[in-house]
């Protein structure tokens, strides 16, 4: 069964751009375009990762995070965030808040893929994850 990615972004080419790329590989992707929707689709669907832009209207990647870490039916979700904040300080604040990995945009399709690819199987060799 293919593993389900949420992709969250406000810029709808991105969302298509990253949507494509993961659908390529064979995953099967759902998208948000903002944190309200992203936590009612994490909710819903259960997603495997969640690939969460930081810088988005009402509510930012680093919001959504802190309540997806929070809940313990969603904690263990792997996250990556892409964004095109590229400061070291917002970078290490990503980190030390539960993102598995942090891509700048603008990201190869590659970088992403492997980043992905990386979070999912480490999420699957967690004793811990669900």
């Amino acid at each position: 069964m293919a593993k389900r990615i949420l992709a969250v972004d406000d810029e709808n080419d991105v969302l298509l751009v990253i949507k494509t790329a993961l659908m390529s590989e064979g995953y099967d992707v759902d998208t948000a375009s903002n944190g309200p929707d992203a936590l009612e689709k994490i909710q819903q669907l259960a997603p495997d990762l969640i690939v969460l832009d930081v810088m988005m209207p009402g509510m930012t990647g680093f919001e959504v995070l802190a309540k997806v870490k929070a809940d313990p039916k969603t904690c263990r979700i792997p996250v990556i965030m892409v964004t095109g904040v590229s400061e070291r300080a917002k970078i290490k604040e990503a980190l030390s808040s539960g993102t598995d990995y942090y891509i700048v945009k603008p990201f190869e399709f590659q970088d992403l893929l492997n980043k992905v690819n990386l979070a999912l199987r480490e999420a699957a060799e967690d004793p811990l994850s669900l």
